[in-house]
């Protein structure tokens, strides 16, 4: 008898009467008996227990109660249990949603860069909606917390929840690289983003803005090493997965000693990948045009009829009355310098206009008649042209570097071309320049200018041309020779290129993401993960400047 067990109430299987709730105006809530006259709960569901709590606390008072009174009375006191219980919870439920309201309104204002006092008024625009049409929920309204107080403090728990999911978001990379730009924000305070693209084990591809860094002091390789330093650390990055650098070539980044990219290559245990942002480096090669000549006077026009107000409307008008095929002409800024190819194209179409309207105002457009300066302006438009397309098309997510690459190379192609031609006195894919081609065009002079851009292109890209062998490895792992790829891959190259089931597998995948994480379904070793986990986050490095 010792070492019987002893019965847990659980096991006797007990099972409320519905009896007992006009016997002794008790129910049964969340497996507990529950009184309707005292709401107290009765400690056991057994019928003894449940009549003794009635008996000695509520019978003087209930047990001349009988029949059909004593039934009703006891479903008023349960329906007055519920609605006690709904009055509550519907409380909770409308606080919670105030709460939500307010983090949602915050994210909203956050977003848009709006100032958090404007929380008040999008109150006010709330409480003006409910009084209106939402009647039933102004009492709600009124509960939604939109200080600025308050949104700064959902801003900043937002931005902790951000933190704390991007940082399990890392820790799922197998290899990442990073972008990193600096510049100057209007209150001249440098400003470092830092950019990560990382790859999962499973070949998902994470990119992500890490962190915007306010640098108040100096802005040398040191600073902005221990900056990135600082960035990794917060959010559990180890150094030992980083593979690629891209930066935006300024020298604090690139200095040879002291440059941020030197003292990162120095600090981790690995070889890392160093590019040049990809994008910025074309803008520089296009540098290489030295028509300075045409730009100043064309850039001052431009700003004659833009800088002031007056003669701005009065060129508008000039254009609608005559019935112009534009109404204005596009603003210059060398900062922003990617719309330098449309105002150009702008300014050659409403050249008639501009020359007329310039003379009424008295200024010296006399460069206007020169045929050598026309000449070139239309060899600018053409040629800027072509680099705005190339632009286009470096833009854009899910693109891999060797695939950029590839615009890069047609490019290279294309200048050879218009050199070739030149070079016959033809200018046939120069079609704007072709329209002056009943003037002396001097072919030689452009030939030298496609010349120095083709040149910079590949000196500027020679980094990309030192890893040509493993972007065509990456593009098309089945169509490579063994022996022009790394000797760590080439065994394993081998072994994927003799598996049918992988190449047919490979051929069948829409894109090159979608390629490679079939093989990594179907061939899991330890040198495919190296090859696409390795290249995949090199190759597809931060194209766009931050």
């Amino acid at each position: 008898m010792a070492n019987q067990k002893k019965r847990k109430i659980d096991a006797e299987c007990r099972v409320f009467k519905d009896s007992w709730a006009k016997d002794f105006f008790v129910c049964e809530q969340k497996g507990n008996i529950l009184c309707l006259i005292c709401q107290e709960k009765v400690a056991v569901c057994k019928e003894y227990n449940v009549k003794r709590h009635y008996t000695t606390k509520h019978a003087t008072e209930f047990d001349n109660l009988i029949g059909q009174i004593r039934i009703d009375r006891a479903n008023s006191l349960k329906q007055a249990l519920i609605g006690q219980q709904s009055f509550f919870k519907a409380g909770r439920q409308n606080s919670e949603a105030a709460t939500k309201i307010s983090y949602l309104i915050s994210e909203a204002i956050a977003k848009r860069w709006k100032p958090l006092s404007d929380g008040e008024f999008v109150k006010d625009c709330l409480g003006i909606l409910s009084s209106v049409a939402f009647a039933d929920k102004q009492a709600m309204v009124e509960k939604i917390s939109l200080s600025h107080q308050t949104i700064a403090r959902r801003v900043d728990d937002l931005s902790s929840n951000i933190a704390d999911t991007l940082t399990k978001r890392l820790g799922a990379f197998q290899f990442y690289s990073l972008g990193v730009d600096e510049s100057t924000d209007v209150s001249d305070t440098a400003q470092l983003a830092i950019f990560v693209r990382g790859v999962t084990k499973e070949f998902q591809i994470v990119e992500e803005l890490l962190d915007l860094c306010s640098m108040k002091g100096k802005t040398t390789g040191q600073d902005i090493f221990n900056e990135v330093k600082r960035v990794l650390l917060k959010f559990s990055l180890p150094e030992d997965k980083l593979c690629g650098l891209t930066t935006d070539g300024a020298s604090a980044m690139i200095s040879k000693h002291n440059g941020f990219v030197s003292l990162m290559a120095k600090s981790v245990p690995q070889n890392i990948i160093m590019h040049h942002c990809i994008i910025h480096q074309e803008q520089l090669c296009a540098k290489a045009l030295e028509m300075t000549h045409v730009m100043e006077k064309f850039v001052s026009t431009v700003n004659f009829i833009r800088a002031k107000g007056l003669n701005h409307r009065q060129f508008q008008a000039f254009l609608a009355e005559i019935g112009a095929d534009h109404d204005d002409v596009i603003y210059f800024c060398q900062v922003r310098w990617l719309s330098r190819t449309a105002t150009l194209s702008r300014f050659w179409s409403l050249l008639n206009e501009i020359k007329t309207f310039m003379t009424n105002k008295g200024k010296d457009v006399s460069f206007l008649d020169v045929a050598s300066w026309f000449n070139d302006l239309a060899f600018l438009v053409d040629i800027t042209t072509y680099l705005s397309d190339l632009n286009i098309k470096l833009q854009g997510k899910h693109q891999f570097v060797n695939r950029l690459y590839e615009h890069i190379q047609s490019f290279f192609h294309k200048l050879e071309l218009f050199q070739k031609q030149l070079n016959e006195k033809n200018a046939t894919h120069l079609t704007v320049l072709m329209t002056r081609s009943a003037y002396s065009i001097n072919h030689d002079k452009y030939f030298a200018l496609v010349g120095n851009l083709l040149n910079e292109f590949k000196k500027r890209f020679s980094d990309f041309r030192e890893h040509s062998d493993e972007l065509k490895m990456f593009a098309a792992p089945f169509g490579t020779n063994v022996t022009n790829v790394p000797d760590m891959f080439q065994m394993e190259l081998i072994d994927m290129q003799s598996n049918g089931d992988l190449k047919r597998a490979f051929s069948q995948q829409a894109n090159t993401q979608e390629r490679w994480a079939s093989l990594l379904s179907g061939h899991n070793t330890k040198y495919t993960y190296t090859i696409t986990l390795f290249l995949s986050t090199i190759l597809e490095l931060n194209k766009r400047t931050p």
